[in-house]
């Protein structure tokens, strides 16, 4: 007889094997990190873990799809009670430390490995433009308040502002000793000076 499979325990594994995944790619680097590693992290069977993915890429594939589906929560939260520039920076805002940040890193092992892979190119690609959809959606809103310059195109501002959020994890590796309490308020900063309209104080 085969056994029933209980959907809470499915999805309950899935994410168990993710955070293995995760782990083992910072560990090791997206290349590095290999499927018998996954496996030994999550303590189960590459027979096990193909089950539930059929690949390292459909790993890194969920582990993006669940990224985008967090940020749409974090925005979501954000979006009726601040201005532009605190719902951008919103998911720093979430954390509260330089370790809050870790799991960010993830994405220059995608970066990385994005050079070398066509597949998780795709995937990152897919990610970013979800990501950028989101980002202007808030700047379309913040200009039709007012409170964003009009002539900032929000398709083009959306993926420069990426980049700088994407890079603020990389600052304690680079700048021992940085404060993140500091860091982050001189972000909110810089982001809000240029969104703001031109005339505005």
């Amino acid at each position: 007889m085969a056994r029933k499979l209980v959907p809470e325990q499915h999805e309950g594994k899935r994410h168990e094997i993710l955070e293995a995944a995760h782990r083992c790619f910072l560990r090791h680097g997206l290349q590095g990190a290999s499927v018998s590693m996954i496996c030994k992290e999550a303590g189960i069977s590459p027979g096990h873990l193909y089950h539930y993915f059929p690949s390292k890429e459909a790993i890194v594939e969920q582990m993006a799809d669940e990224y985008l589906a967090r940020l749409h929560g974090v925005f979501g939260r954000q979006r009726e009670t601040g201005d532009a520039a605190t719902v951008l920076l919103s998911e720093i805002w979430s954390m509260e430390s330089w370790e809050d940040t870790a799991h960010c890193r993830i994405l220059f092992e995608l970066l990385a490995e994005a050079g070398r892979n066509e597949r998780v190119r795709a995937i990152l690609a897919r990610n970013t433009d979800g990501v950028r959809a989101l980002l202007s959606q808030v700047l379309k809103a913040g200009q039709a308040r007012g409170e964003v310059d009009p002539a900032l195109d929000p398709e083009h501002t959306s993926a420069m502002l990426i980049a700088i959020v994407d890079a603020a994890p990389m600052l304690p590796l680079m700048v021992p000793g940085i404060r993140f309490d500091e860091s982050r308020a001189l972000i909110t900063t810089m982001v809000r000076r240029f969104l703001r309209p031109e005339g505005q104080v």
